[in-house]
């Protein structure tokens, strides 16, 4: 919840450097504070169990040991903590800055206006926290050992900075994540345009890669919600499957599953171009639904890990 409270900070005062609506500073304000009080309740209730009496909670606190039990009493701090657990990943997301804000003056804007890569820069930084949050690990012991300031990894996870490729992939591999499945989202926020693959493999494992860097970024959303009126082809078994590698979806398969999670999938539909590309160049034709990826030209397994060139 600290390190948390970092990332909703820098949220505010990004959001305070663009000059957002009143309504939405105090929309942030607002977040940081509620998550401030959880954490108190927290620090209460973790200070109770190690042994720590009413009164000397109370003089910490600076108020009456009866206002003292009757804010942090266990019940009412576990029912805190519950409703906590089942909103926070969505208002997390809520903290993110919108598409729309206004552009702040050159000197203060960090990284680049455009709507396209500040969605992609928004993203990047929510499966980086995704990753944080799930595998537990403080932003000081991240920040110790990618070398970098605490400070610049909370504004790298809050999105207010756009990090280089090296500071991604440390980080997500501190988190225990695949930096891999955030290679695209880094690009984009970048502005930068994909290398093109020249075998099919390669261009399944790209496909992949961002599909599973929009679900990270999503924070993971529980696939039968996810997929809940989205066609006879999007189903929650096949979206595991394509998550674990295991399926290549046609294409309106993952422009649903795009728009599902949040994407844009104007920027995911040249990845699967190139792979439909150098599919067909293979003289096959990409069938209605999708594919095992077993069964792409040249990933026989006497045909290498990356697939032949063509």
């Amino acid at each position: 919840m600290a390190d948390e409270g970092l990332i909703l900070a820098a949220r505010l005062a990004e959001a305070e450097r663009m000059r957002m609506p009143l309504t939405d500073l105090l929309a942030h304000a607002d977040r940081l504070s509620r998550n401030a009080a959880s954490y108190m309740a927290a620090a209460v209730q973790d200070a109770r169990t190690a042994g720590t009496g009413w009164a000397a909670v109370a003089q910490a606190a600076g108020v009456s040991v009866e206002t003292a039990r009757a804010k942090w009493n266990e019940q009412k701090v576990k029912r805190l903590l519950a409703r906590r657990d089942r909103h926070w990943p969505a208002a997390l997301r809520q903290a993110e800055l919108p598409r729309g804000a206004p552009e702040a003056s050159a000197q203060e804007q960090p990284l680049p206006g455009r709507t396209g890569a500040m969605e992609a820069r928004l993203q990047l930084a929510a499966a980086l926290t995704n990753l944080q949050r799930k595998n537990a690990v403080t932003l000081q012991e991240a920040a110790q050992q990618a070398d970098l300031s605490p400070s610049y990894v909370s504004r790298v996870l809050a999105g207010s900075r756009l990090p280089t490729w090296p500071v991604v992939y440390m980080l997500a591999t501190i988190f225990s994540g695949n930096a891999g499945d955030l290679k695209s989202l880094w690009e984009r926020a970048h502005g930068a345009c994909p290398p093109r693959r020249h075998s099919v493999a390669g261009a399944a494992a790209r496909l992949q890669s961002a599909l599973r860097g929009l679900y990270l970024a999503a924070g993971e959303p529980d696939l039968p919600a996810l997929v809940v009126g989205g066609g006879p082809s999007l189903t929650a078994e096949a979206v595991q499957e394509v998550l674990d590698g295991d399926l290549i979806p046609d294409w309106w398969t993952v422009e649903a599953l795009v728009v599902r999670m949040g994407g844009d999938a104007a920027f995911i539909r040249p990845l699967w171009e190139d792979l439909h590309y150098v599919f067909l160049a293979s003289r096959d034709v990409f069938p209605e639904g999708g594919m095992p990826r077993s069964g792409l030209p040249g990933t026989e397994p006497d045909a290498g890990a990356g697939g032949p060139a063509l």
